[in-house]
C-alpha cells in the first residue's frame, strides 16, 4: 500500500498546525486545512495497516501537536450544537449542504487520527493538560451511544434539515465508537498524565457505571448485525467485536487498578449496576478475551459484600476545561452572529465556490487508498465462510468469524499452519 505523504510533506503540515477558530468554519482557508488533516489520517492509517514507522505519531509528539487535534474535535462538536441548527433556521432549505457535511466529517477525521496514534503511550503523554479536555469530550460522545442510533436514509427525500440531523447523528455513533478505544488508552496511561484524569474518570464521570450501561445496551449490534469496521455486517451472536472488547479492556483496567478502591469506593447502587455484568461474561466471551476471567473474580466477590462504603465526598478541587472554555470565551454566546457570517460560505449555492471546494478536497478523499482498506475488511472465515475480522496468530493467513469455527478447522488447518 503506497503512501499518502512523503515524510518531509508530514512534517509541514504537522508543523503548520494551528488551532482554528468558529467563525473560520466553512472558509477557503478552513478547507484546505480540513484536506491537509484528511491527508494526515489517511498516512496514519496506512502506516498502521503495513506496520511501516509511524512518521505521522513522531511528527505530532515531536512538534506537540497532538492536542490541536482534541481542540479541532471539541470545536466542531460546539459548532454542529450551536451554530448548525442556527444556520438552518436562517436557510432552512439549502440547495447545497456538501461544505456543512465536510464540517461534521471534520470532527470524525481528528478523532479518527487521534484513536491511531494514542494506541502509542507517548502520544498519550504529549496531550499533558489536553488531556482532560478529551477525557469530558470522550466521556460525551460516548455516553450518545445510549441514545444516538444509526439511520438509513429513507426512501423517500428528505429535506437538508433532515438530512443534516441524520448524517450528524450517524456521524456521532461512528465518533462514539472510535471515542471506546481513545477512552482505554487514556485509563492505561494515567499514571503519565495530570492526577486530575483519575478523580474525573472515577468520579465526576463514573466510567465503570457508563460503561456497564454501554455494555447492557450494546449499541454495535441491530437487526442481527454487529458493526464492525465501520459498517454493520452479519453477526453470529458469539464472535466479539472490537468496539466491545475495548469497553471490556477498559472495565477491566480501571475497576482491577491498585489506585482504583481511593477513588472510587464500592457503594451498594455501583455494587447493583456492577453486578449486572456477570451474566454477561459468557464463556464464549472468556474464550475470546481471557483477562476477562480477573474480572469476573473481581465482580464475584463485589457481588458478596455485606458492608458498603460510604458514598464519595464532593471534590473541593475542580479541573478547568481550558480547550472548551478557550472555545465558549472567543465565541461570546453570539451564535446566531456566527451563523449569519457563515451562511453564504456554509450555504453557498455558487456553481464556482462548490466546484473549487470540491477541487480541493477531491485530492483528500483517495477513494483508491479506500478500496484497498475495503478488501482488508471483507475477509471470508477459513471454516464457514461468514465474514470475518481475526486471524490465526500462528500464520496470519487464515481468517475466522469466531474461536468456535477456529477450533473446528484446526484439523484441516495445522498442516499448512507455519510455526
Amino acid at each position: 500500500m503506497e503512501s499518502v505523504l512523503m515524510p518531509n510533506e508530514i512534517e509541514l503540515f504537522v508543523d503548520t498546525m494551528e488551532p482554528q477558530k468558529m467563525n473560520k468554519l466553512g472558509s477557503e482557508t478552513w478547507l484546505e486545512w480540513h484536506n491537509r488533516i484528511q491527508k494526515l489520517n489517511q498516512e496514519a492509517a496506512v502506516e498502521a495497516a503495513c506496520l511501516k514507522e509511524e512518521h505521522v505519531k513522531e511528527a505530532l509528539v515531536s512538534f506537540g501537536k497532538a492536542k490541536v487535534l482534541v481542540h479541532e474535535a471539541i470545536l466542531i462538536n460546539i459548532w454542529k450544537y450551536k451554530v448548525l441548527p442556527k444556520l438552518l433556521k436562517l436557510e432552512p432549505n439549502p440547495e447545497s449542504t456538501f461544505i456543512a457535511y465536510s464540517i461534521l466529517y471534520h470532527e470524525g477525521v481528528c478523532v479518527s487520527l487521534l484513536e491511531l496514534v494514542m494506541f502509542h503511550s507517548n502520544c498519550c503523554e504529549a496531550l499533558e493538560d489536553s488531556s482532560v479536555d478529551l477525557l469530558d469530550y470522550v466521556c460525551g460522545a460516548i455516553s450518545q451511544l445510549l441514545s444516538v442510533k444509526q439511520a438509513d436514509a429513507p426512501s423517500n427525500k428528505e429535506s437538508a434539515q433532515e438530512e443534516l440531523f441524520r448524517q450528524r447523528n450517524n456521524l456521532s455513533f461512528e465518533i462514539a465508537i472510535r471515542c471506546l478505544s481513545i477512552l482505554r488508552y487514556l485509563t492505561e496511561n494515567t499514571q503519565s498524565l495530570p492526577i486530575t484524569i483519575s478523580t474525573r474518570l472515577y468520579t465526576t464521570h463514573d466510567i465503570p457505571v457508563l460503561l456497564t450501561e454501554i455494555l447492557l445496551e450494546m449499541p454495535w449490534v441491530k437487526d442481527g448485525k454487529q458493526f464492525v469496521g465501520g459498517k454493520w455486517k452479519d453477526w453470529d451472536h458469539e464472535q466479539l467485536g472490537q468496539a466491545e472488547a475495548q469497553v471490556w479492556l477498559t472495565l477491566r483496567y480501571v475497576l482491577l487498578d491498585p489506585e482504583c478502591p481511593k477513588y472510587y469506593p464500592i457503594t451498594e447502587s455501583r455494587r447493583n449496576q456492577l453486578t449486572k455484568l456477570l451474566p454477561l461474561i459468557r464463556p464464549s466471551l472468556l474464550d475470546q478475551l481471557s483477562p476477562l476471567i480477573e474480572l469476573k473474580h473481581w465482580l464475584c466477590k463485589v457481588s458478596c459484600l455485606q458492608e458498603f462504603a460510604a458514598p464519595p465526598k464532593p471534590i473541593l478541587l475542580e479541573a478547568i476545561l481550558d480547550i472548551k472554555e478557550n472555545i465558549l470565551r472567543h465565541c461570546g454566546g453570539k451564535w446566531k452572529k456566527i451563523a449569519e457570517n457563515q451562511l453564504n460560505n456554509i450555504f453557498t449555492s455558487s456553481k464556482e465556490s462548490l466546484q473549487e471546494a470540491a477541487k480541493k478536497l477531491s485530492e483528500a478523499y483517495n477513494t483508491d487508498l479506500l478500496e484497498q482498506f475495503e478488501v482488508k475488511e471483507n475477509q471470508i472465515c477459513a471454516h464457514c465462510g461468514k465474514s470475518a475480522i481475526q486471524r490465526c496468530s500462528r500464520c496470519k493467513n487464515s481468517w475466522y468469524c469466531s474461536r468456535a469455527c477456529q477450533v473446528d478447522h484446526w484439523s484441516q488447518h495445522k498442516e499448512d499452519c507455519s510455526s
